[in-house]
């Protein structure tokens, strides 16, 4: 029994993480609807069985369509609560268009909720690495013209070299100044990113 359930579980990841190729064994032993049931409960479209399907065809071997349409039916029930719409659309994950029309209204709904507080998110984060990458930039400027003013003074520094690292750095304080002037920016856009996402956690705050 153990076997078995193993092997259902082997097809039922196939897909996402790969079974090295299902084998003959696992092909015929595969409970379909159970399968069926896993992929709906995870939001794949009832078509997911075309790679099982194309899985097992090596070894003659063709899945239980019926059994596994079942098991997803049964599946996307649970998938499709509007409670869970929003947990998926907060993840970031995606949505295949499997729910049912009864389900799906409110499913959506809340899907939307929660992909908008991902996205409001998503583009603080964004915005906050872009900031730590330009205080990196601005750091390593930095350290380079601390080792151009080492060689600046140095006594086997030619004169055409001293010309070259003045300008450079120019170069450097130009790139420098981009920076603190995107920092600026920004900082600005930050402020505003911020604002927007504790006003929508007020919003879904207010509706529960």
């Amino acid at each position: 029994m153990y076997a078995i359930r193993a092997l259902s579980l082997c097809a039922a990841v196939y897909v996402l993480a790969g079974c090295s190729g299902m084998s003959e064994q696992a092909c015929v032993s595969a409970d379909w609807r159970t399968i069926g049931f896993e992929d709906g409960t995870r939001g794949r479209p009832v078509s997911n069985i075309g790679s099982y399907r194309q899985a097992c065809a090596d070894h003659g071997v063709a899945p239980d369509l019926d059994s596994y349409r079942a098991g997803h039916a049964e599946g996307v029930q649970v998938y499709c609560r509007a409670s869970n719409g929003f947990d998926i659309g907060h993840s970031g994950a995606g949505y295949q268009g499997v729910c049912p029309a009864n389900l799906e209204a409110a499913f959506v709904s809340e899907y939307n909720a929660g992909r908008h507080l991902f996205e409001l998110e998503s583009a603080l984060r964004s915005t906050d690495a872009r900031i730590a990458s330009n205080y990196r930039a601005q750091e390593s400027i930095k350290q380079e013209l601390t080792t151009i003013a080492a060689r600046m003074i140095a006594l086997d520094t030619t004169a055409e070299q001293r010309v070259g690292m003045v300008t450079r750095s120019a170069e450097l304080g130009r790139r420098y100044g981009e920076l603190t002037s995107e920092i600026q920016t920004l900082e600005r856009d930050r402020a505003q990113r911020e604002r927007d996402l504790a006003d929508y956690q007020q919003t879904l705050a207010a509706s529960f």
